[in-house]
């Protein structure tokens, strides 16, 4: 469907533009522009050229125009095509109502002097879903029962948590809590005081420490100090130090017991003035356990009728989507974790880890989208101000730095976006047909 672009476009750039469709995901826009608009964009190459230019015998911006042409003129063309391609291509998409995702390629361009300039533009565009088979999808869902177990489980990390640390005078148990001094020895026998930690917290109770460091603490007592030889697996963290062995001094500053309550009637009151006694803590964890549940449930509905809806409409996700997803997510990886020790094969681990995670959460949020469309779900402004409102009251003394927050535009439309995906996803629930085993 080729279309010369002249006088009804707000530029009047003669030009001609094809459009071919490869794939669910791709346009390739073949463009040719006339001779007479490449002479207008060296026109003005030429002269943007002159004003810089500085050539000796002649005032800067002075040189005359046949010299610069005979001696730049190869220049002069390419900076000509290269300046008038994007401007091409931002009109060619608006002519064709083209929305890309990612950067366009440019491939087989051809742009001799004073010939036409042709070339092929690649871009990635959102699939056109038209959804088919969205109600009614059926699913199935086992319903875990809370039993005593998890009622118990859960009440044994409380107690746990519970647990208070007494400094105590004797020597070092599994499970304790300590305080020490260390630092690294010198072929010489002294400590190298470069290295020196003082006040370091270990935790006896982990399964983390090295099993020379852990059994060398064993034993001691506050004030006592101790050569321990400790050898580093070929994966420990820091590099500088995986793989090799040294002998570090270490001094005993303190050493604290672990305390956990016992489980009665007293440990309950002390949670929270809402329990009388133990039986009435349990019934609270059983009720906090169920709607933790019925929550997970719910949400494993939810990807669920999301799963058989993309079964029932295959289509292809845009590259630049998942390229984009992928970049956040090792972005984020950086931040958490700045000093990885293979950092090239992370990246590829991540890559391998989330590709398929990616596809899927894109292909969600463009379902989730044509839901929308095809229902004509909407969202009011009071429905929007109400959920800010709710948030607002959650935050407590920050209240009103959150309605600060969503007054920025942008955020605002992030949350009607959240609340509208919201709606669709209910109404993908209300019309599928559920079974909970």
């Amino acid at each position: 469907m080729a279309r010369e672009l002249a006088g009804t476009d707000r530029r009047e750039r003669k030009f001609t533009v094809t459009v071919a469709s490869p794939s669910e995901c791709k346009r390739v826009l073949s463009i040719e522009i006339s001779k007479e608009e490449i002479e207008k964009a060296e026109a003005k190459a030429l002269a943007s050229f002159r004003r810089d230019l500085k050539v000796p015998g002649f005032r800067k911006g002075k040189v005359p125009l046949k010299y610069i042409e005979k001696n730049y003129g190869t220049v002069i063309h390419g900076d000509a095509v290269q300046n008038l391609l994007p401007a091409v291509y931002e009109d060619a998409l608006v002519r064709e109502g083209i929305k890309p995702v990612g950067e366009p390629k440019f491939e087989n361009l051809k742009a001799e002097p004073g010939e036409d300039v042709s070339v092929d533009i690649v871009v990635e565009v959102r699939p056109e879903l038209e959804l088919r088979d969205y109600e009614g999808v059926k699913v199935k869902v086992s319903k875990r029962v809370i039993g005593d177990s998890e009622v118990d489980e859960t009440l044994e990390r409380v107690r746990q948590q519970s647990a208070v640390f007494v400094v105590v005078d004797r020597e070092v148990r599994e499970g304790d809590f300590l305080l020490i001094d260390y630092a690294p020895l010198l072929d010489s026998g002294e400590i190298d005081r470069a290295k020196v930690t003082r006040n370091y917290p270990l935790d006896l109770s982990t399964g983390s420490l090295l099993p020379e460091l852990r059994e060398g603490l064993l034993g001691m007592r506050i004030k006592d100090e101790k050569d321990i030889h400790v050898e580093y697996p070929r994966d420990f963290p820091d590099r500088e130090m995986a793989g090799t062995s040294r002998t570090i001094r270490v001094t005993m500053k303190e050493v604290k017991d672990k305390r956990v309550p016992d489980l009665n009637d007293e440990f309950a009151q002390q949670l929270g003035k809402n329990f009388a006694d133990l039986a009435a803590l349990k019934e609270r964890i059983k009720e906090d356990l169920d709607k933790e549940e019925e929550k997970r449930r719910e949400h494993e509905i939810e990807e669920m009728i999301i799963d058989r809806v993309i079964e029932n409409n295959p289509f292809e996700v845009p590259e630049a989507m998942v390229e984009n997803y992928l970049t956040s997510v090792l972005e984020e990886d950086r931040q958490r974790r700045p000093n990885v020790p293979d950092e090239a094969a992370r990246e590829n681990e991540i890559r391998e880890h989330f590709g398929d995670v990616a596809v899927r959460t894109i292909k969600k949020f463009l379902i989730l989208e044509a839901v929308r469309k095809q229902e004509s779900i909407e969202l009011t402004r009071d429905e929007v101000d109400s959920k800010i409102d709710e948030i607002s009251k959650d935050g407590g003394v920050k209240a009103e730095e959150i309605k600060q927050y969503f007054k920025h535009p942008e955020r605002r439309r992030s949350l009607e976006n959240e609340l509208l995906d919201k709606k669709a996803i209910e109404f993908l629930r209300q019309n599928a047909d559920v079974k909970v085993a």
